[in-house]
């Protein structure tokens, strides 16, 4: 059984952190460019804002907007997304052709299990209601919440190939 080789590479990783977001600026300090953060809504926690599906993987209607010209209370990153797992495997024969020829057969799989990954999910939790420019009061919850429209690594891969070696 000489010439064989099986590894294994195992990649567990917890969700990456995200900062749920408004879709407008509720401070009014002018800065399109760095997004306003909500409100936790009354009663509502960090912890319970999960549903954990790709439609909704966190509940928008757990946050609620800050007054006009104020800043919402919820901390940068304090969401966490999916979680990440993959299991890649790959089996090589190496042979002998003559005293400085090898041939090695390589068969490779990736995320064998063929697990979806999913990527982070939709950032902003609240948009304005009302016209635009106007001095926004209420927010609805955003259509694209929560919802996780993105894998993070592809579907199971396999390949297969020859190495000549001389």
């Amino acid at each position: 059984m000489s010439g064989w080789q099986f590894n294994t590479i195992v990649n567990l990783q917890s969700g990456f952190a995200f900062t749920p977001l408004l879709g407008f600026n509720q401070s009014r300090d002018g800065d399109t460019g760095m997004p306003d953060r909500p409100n936790m809504a009354p009663g509502r926690t960090l912890k319970d804002v999960y549903l954990r599906t790709p439609e909704h993987w966190v509940d928008a209607k757990a946050f609620a907007l800050p007054m006009a010209g104020t800043y919402g209370s919820v901390g940068r990153n304090v969401l966490t997304g999916p979680s990440l797992k993959t299991v890649d495997l790959s089996l090589f024969k190496t042979t002998k052709v003559t005293e400085q020829v090898t041939l090695q057969f390589r068969a490779e799989a990736f995320n064998v299990l063929n697990r979806a990954n999913f990527g982070i999910p939709g950032l902003v939790m609240l948009t304005a209601v009302g016209a635009p420019g106007a001095v926004t009061t209420t927010a609805d919850p955003a259509n694209s919440a929560g919802l996780i429209s993105t894998t993070a690594t592809y579907s199971r891969q396999i390949q297969m190939g020859l190495k000549l070696s001389w």
